[in-house]
């Protein structure tokens, strides 16, 4: 397969993200002019809206007080001064509470003094801990044992260095993946599996590198989300399993 661009007019995604969230009830106000930014909050909110078509529903939490939702679009800052969503369902066996966020870190499952930041992550509700550092300022990430998923979300086409990298993240925050089979290919099970998201295509050697790895890790590796207007909650062969 050829390359394809993995570039998209930003006046779409624009349109997008502001459709979304207006939907859901709030504002949306243009806070970045990069494209990576744009391509986060595009994959942040596909994410949500993976949980609305398994029934969850949606709400918004953490709103500013004229009605914004401040997406994070920076590493910093405390997870309080941002919105999130959180998904919610109903089952035989008890209720689901999940909370999506946005540029958050996530703490390792090795070390509980080692991070990692997380472009989209899914957690259990209340699943943020805002702690005190050793030099005193406070910061904000996701307990190990709440992380249900995360998302490395890249504006480029993959080649297959960065596709390595990953399983080197997935193997530092979610070991399990690596090391045993969790997941099933499909949508029998209600949570996606770590994902690294491009917005482009690789060529044939690329393609095959991650369709070996996805299989072999259980992570997803997504490809092409500007080829046919692609959106992560619509696709049926990704990896799932259940937290």
């Amino acid at each position: 397969m050829a390359s394809k661009t993995p570039w998209k007019d930003r006046k779409d995604l624009l349109k997008d993200l502001s459709s979304f969230v207006h939907r859901k009830g709030a504002f949306f106000k243009q806070n970045s002019k990069r494209m990576s930014d744009l391509f986060e909050m595009t994959v942040y909110n596909d994410a949500v809206r993976y949980y609305r078509r398994k029934k969850y529903s949606i709400t918004i939490h953490n709103l500013m007080s004229d009605g914004t939702f401040q997406y994070k679009l920076s590493t910093s800052g405390l997870s309080t001064n941002f919105s999130y969503f959180v998904a919610e369902k109903t089952f035989k066996d008890g209720e689901e509470k999940v909370e999506i966020h946005h540029n958050l870190k996530v703490q390792s499952s090795h070390d509980n003094h080692i991070y990692y930041t997380a472009d989209v992550s899914v957690c259990r509700e209340n699943g943020v801990s805002t702690q005190k550092q050793k030099n005193g300022r406070k910061h904000s990430f996701i307990e190990n044992d709440n992380l249900i998923t995360f998302f490395e979300v890249k504006n480029m086409n993959p080649f297959p260095e960065i596709l390595f990298s990953f399983s080197g993240i997935v193997l530092e925050v979610m070991p399990d993946f690596i090391t045993s089979k969790k997941y099933t290919i499909g949508k029998k099970y209600k949570h996606l599996t770590p994902s690294i998201v491009f917005s482009g295509t690789g060529g044939e050697h690329v393609e095959q590198v991650a369709d070996i790895l996805s299989l072999r890790y259980g992570y997803n590796v997504i490809r092409g989300l500007y080829l046919n207007k692609g959106k992560i909650y619509s696709m049926d062969k990704l990896n799932t399993y259940d937290a």
